[in-house]
C-alpha cells in the first residue's frame, strides 16, 4: 500500500508541474474562448462519465479545452473503468472535442492517479472549481487532483485581473483553500 501511495505522489507532483508549463499563455488566451471550464466539464459528464481533471492548454497557436473523464463512474476502479480525455478547440462554438480512449502507459497512469484521488476525494472537481473561482474572484482554467503533503487536493490554476494567473491548492476533503 504504501508504493501504490508514493507512486501517486510522484505522478502527482508530475502533473502538477506539467500542468503548470505554459500557464501565463493559457491565462492570456481565456479571453478567446467561447466555453467555461464548468461548461466543458458538464458536456463531458453528459456523454461519456465522470470528470477527473479539466483544463485549458495551448496546442500550437490554438486554445484547447481538456477533460479527462471516466466512463463508468467513480464507483469502479481504474482497471474496470475506461478512460478517456476529450479535447477540442475551446475557440469553436459549439465545442466538438475528440475523444480518445487512453491506451498508452503514461496517460493510463495519469489518468488512474487522478481516479483514485478523485473517488477518495469528499469534493468533486466542480466544487474546488467554485471554491478555487470565489478564493481568488478569478477565472478558473486548470483543476487537477494531486497529492500535497501526502493530502489529497485539487491544484488549481487560476487567471485573474491583470493578466496574471494564481495557484491554489483545495483540500478535496475539508474545501480548504491555500494559495501558493
Amino acid at each position: 500500500m504504501k508504493s501504490v501511495l508514493t507512486l501517486i505522489a510522484l505522478l502527482a507532483v508530475n502533473v502538477s508541474a506539467i500542468a503548470a508549463e505554459g500557464g501565463g499563455e493559457v491565462a492570456n488566451r481565456l479571453g478567446y474562448s467561447k466555453h467555461t471550464l464548468l461548461q466543458g466539464i458538464s458536456q463531458s459528464e453528459k456523454a461519456h462519465g465522470k470528470a477527473i481533471s479539466a483544463k485549458f492548454e495551448m496546442k500550437g497557436q490554438s486554445l484547447m479545452l481538456s477533460v479527462y473523464t471516466a466512463r463508468q463512474g467513480l464507483p469502479k476502479d481504474a482497471e474496470h473503468n475506461e478512460l478517456l480525455e476529450l479535447i477540442g478547440s475551446a475557440e469553436q462554438s459549439p465545442w466538438s472535442p475528440e475523444v480518445e480512449v487512453f491506451e498508452d502507459k503514461e496517460h493510463l497512469k495519469r489518468s488512474a492517479m487522478q481516479l483514485t484521488l478523485v473517488q477518495a476525494s469528499k469534493l468533486s472537481l466542480v466544487d474546488a472549481v467554485n471554491k478555487a473561482a470565489a478564493a481568488t474572484q478569478g477565472q478558473v482554467y486548470s483543476v487537477i487532483p494531486a497529492l500535497r503533503d501526502g493530502v489529497p487536493v485539487y491544484d488549481v490554476r487560476v487567471a485573474v485581473k491583470g493578466g496574471s494567473d494564481k495557484h491554489v491548492s483545495i483540500d478535496s476533503n475539508t474545501g480548504a483553500v491555500r494559495e501558493f
